[in-house]
């Protein structure tokens, strides 16, 4: 079984959506990445994740440059962090970075370990809501903690998820309630799982493969444009 996965960080650790060729969902959430059971026994499953992984050309600059909407959802990050998170708490006054960026940085050490030599099938930094312009046709959306937001990335979603993955996510939402995650988590997520599997497709993988760009979302939206 293909199975793509989207991942966003969330209050209890980290929230990640499944889905595969059939459109089967779960939703899980663990305090650590190491605690979810990606499927790695088919090296065509994909996973993109919410969260910087290092990348030597950092795209930053060219998604605020193409996305209508909130450009601000991007934030820049040193070229050359420290290897360790301790170096970096060591090193913090001599390092310029954004508040935001600072108040994640145990989650960016955090994937940083948790792809550093090991076999993490294709795992990939992505950006939901430049992945939710996408599936909008690339055109801005209202803001994501607006019920205005929230109620429009839902149907963006339905299209791709049905029925009965929207229901699904909103079982998960109401089950759970805002103690593990917040809601616009867990559509961030789903949007990322959407994306995976589109990126996913042989075609699109195919040309993503064949690019220079160490983002697969943004290859796979140059196809688009």
């Amino acid at each position: 079984m293909t199975e793509y996965v989207g991942i966003d960080g969330c209050h209890d650790g980290w929230i990640a959506v499944f889905t595969d060729e059939y459109d089967v969902i779960s939703i899980k959430v663990k305090e650590k990445l190491t605690g979810f059971d990606f499927n790695r026994s088919n090296p065509n499953s994909i996973i993109l994740i919410d969260m910087p992984i290092g990348l030597k050309n950092r795209p930053d600059a060219k998604l605020r440059k193409i996305m209508h909407g909130n450009k601000n959802s991007v934030f820049s990050f040193p070229k050359n962090l420290p290897d360790t998170e301790k170096e970096y708490r060591e090193n913090k006054d001599s390092i310029t970075i954004s508040a935001q960026a600072n108040a994640i940085m145990h989650k960016i050490y955090e994937v940083k370990e948790f792809v550093a030599g090991k076999d993490v099938l294709q795992f990939w930094e992505s950006h939901p809501e430049f992945c939710f312009e996408l599936l909008k046709n690339r055109e801005g959306l209202f803001p994501k903690k607006t019920g205005a937001g929230q109620a429009e990335r839902l149907l963006i979603l339905k299209e791709y998820l049905g029925f009965a993955g929207i229901e699904q996510l909103l079982r998960e939402a109401r089950k759970r309630g805002e103690d593990a995650f917040n809601f616009d988590d867990l559509l961030d997520a789903a949007c990322l799982a959407v994306m995976a599997k589109m990126i996913g497709t042989k075609e699109n993988l195919g040309k993503i493969k064949k690019s220079d760009d160490d983002c697969p979302f943004i290859a796979y939206a140059k196809n688009l444009m």
